[in-house]
């Protein structure tokens, strides 16, 4: 999306387009590719909703009018979109004597907050408090999950904890003698109609073992399934030294049921530092005689620190896809940084007028087109 959201900057330039009203005129009413319709879009939702919270209509069409100072001053935009993947997950739910619960899997937490979202995922399904639902692992001891990565792993664990809530639910209905399709959990009981058993009743006679196992249908192939967002930048082009300060930043999210906001702000605050740096400072140093790579430390691949980072805000737009999961989420780690990159590359141009298509986008690439500027300014 570096490339294509870049592409699609130019064009709506040679058409004399703002940015946003190209990708508006062109909204497809299904998927251009599969002609299957889409489970949920909200592409141009997330981009109104950024220009209006970034100021775009602030924006000069002709870059390079903008200035402070030294600084020329671009604004730029991009769209983000990742696909919706479910991979197959099991999980074994144990309801404990006392009431507790336990879910097992095979699942990883890398630092993404597995523990934390599934544990909450647990408790509302249970109708239970946090604190007595215990969520484990990391084992392959454990039924076999999806893991973490390809902005699957949330989504696929936390339906297949659904499923072992909804078979947990069908054993214990059974046992207090009323219909599943009429008992909910509700405050640390099964509660049908009239009907109210504490789960510590239901388990007097000894743990109650229950295993979901999740397979995705076929909905993948009858609906598009996307997260979408939009990201708006602004960037201070050096007119003396090419060097570029990304100033403000904001993203705009739909990416269905958001489980937990401020663990999916955190990752897509972390995919924004990390495309930034894919657009100005990532780069690969290859020796061509060995195809060794030669930077292979942080001390000569220099990733974003603080001091490159500016004010970042993210924002999540309501949204329920009941085609994309049980739990009506989609994946959002990857979503963050997709477009990214574009977002930097455009606002430069904004700012300056020079094009650059070679990532990183370092001052060298810069300087060139930046005599006029220093002409002007003395």
């Amino acid at each position: 999306m570096m490339a294509l959201e870049c592409a699609m900057d130019e064009l709506a330039e040679q058409a004399g387009l703002d940015p946003i009203e190209l990708r508006r005129r062109n909204e497809p009413p299904e998927d251009p590719e599969k002609h299957v319709p889409f489970s949920t879009r909200a592409l141009i939702p997330c981009m109104e909703e950024g220009a209006r919270l970034f100021g775009w209509d602030r924006r000069k069409a002709e870059p390079g009018q903008v200035r402070e100072g030294r600084q020329l001053i671009g604004l730029g935009m991009a769209a983000a979109s990742r696909s919706v993947i479910l991979q197959p997950s099991k999980c074994r739910l144990r309801l404990e004597p006392n009431g507790r619960a336990v879910a097992e899997m095979a699942m990883t937490d890398i630092g993404t907050g597995s523990y934390t979202i599934l544990t909450q995922i647990g408790a509302d399904l249970l109708g239970l408090p946090p604190e007595r639902v215990e969520v484990r692992l990391g084992d392959t001891d454990y039924p076999e999950a999806s893991g973490s990565g390809g902005s699957f792993g949330a989504n696929s664990s936390g339906a297949a904890l659904y499923t072992a809530a909804e078979a947990l639910k069908i054993e214990l209905a059974r046992r207090a003698g009323v219909e599943p399709d009429e008992a909910r959990f509700e405050n640390g009981a099964l509660v049908a109609g009239n009907v109210s058993r504490t789960l510590e009743e239901l388990a007097a006679d000894g743990a109650i073992e229950v295993l979901g196992d999740f397979k995705p249908g076929d909905l993948a192939e009858t609906y598009s399934q996307q997260s979408y967002g939009a990201h708006f930048c602004e960037a201070a082009v050096d007119i003396d030294t090419g060097e570029v300060r990304v100033r403000r930043f904001l993203s705009v999210h739909a990416a269905g049921r958001i489980l937990n906001e401020k663990t999916a702000r955190s990752q897509c605050l972390g995919g924004v530092t990390m495309g930034i740096g894919a657009a100005l400072t990532e780069e690969v140093a290859l020796d061509p005689r060995f195809g060794s790579y030669v930077n292979h430390d942080l001390a000569e691949y220099h990733v974003p620190v603080h001091a490159d980072i500016p004010d970042m805000e993210v924002v999540f737009l309501p949204e329920l896809d009941d085609k994309a999961s049980p739990l009506k989420a989609k994946g959002v780690g990857e979503l963050g940084i997709c477009g990214v990159g574009a977002a930097v590359a455009n606002a430069i141009y904004n700012a300056c007028g020079v094009r650059v298509r070679d990532y990183p986008i370092t001052l060298d690439k810069l300087l060139p087109g930046l005599g006029r500027f220093r002409d002007q300014a003395s």
